[in-house]
């Protein structure tokens, strides 16, 4: 597969943001998935004030998960580490499998996400 170069403006006025995964969270593509045929996926999540969090266990299919929150801040309970908070400039590797949830956000969280491949899968687990 050739790639090529992909350029994505952002929307001035701040759309381009849907609904996705998590009912509290709203998801911008970055076109990343579609340029490299679902070989990785780089979105910008963002949450909707007033929506909380339900954390619930889960594990992704993934062979590669990058957060870096670029406004706020979020909590997340890791089973190899404990409770994390990270703030704008902070981020987080998420490797393959590892049991995680998300325990609350700020109103004003904004992160960028960057994982492969594109079309990973979310499955619930039980407590820890």
């Amino acid at each position: 597969m050739k790639l090529e170069t992909t350029v994505r403006s952002a929307p001035k006025d701040g759309s381009g943001f849907e609904r996705g995964l998590r009912e509290y969270f709203e998801y911008r593509d970055t076109g990343v998935a579609e340029a490299t045929g679902g070989l990785f996926a780089a979105h910008v999540i963002r949450a909707i004030p007033g929506k909380e969090p339900k954390p619930q266990w889960h594990t992704h299919s993934v062979g590669f998960q990058l957060f870096y929150v670029t406004k706020g801040w979020i909590e997340f309970e890791y089973e190899d580490i404990g409770k994390v908070r990270l703030e704008a400039g902070g981020s987080a590797f998420q490797p393959p499998g590892v049991r995680h949830r998300e325990l609350c956000h700020s109103d004003d969280l904004e992160v960028l996400e960057i994982a492969s491949p594109a079309g990973f899968g979310t499955t619930l687990v039980d407590e820890l």
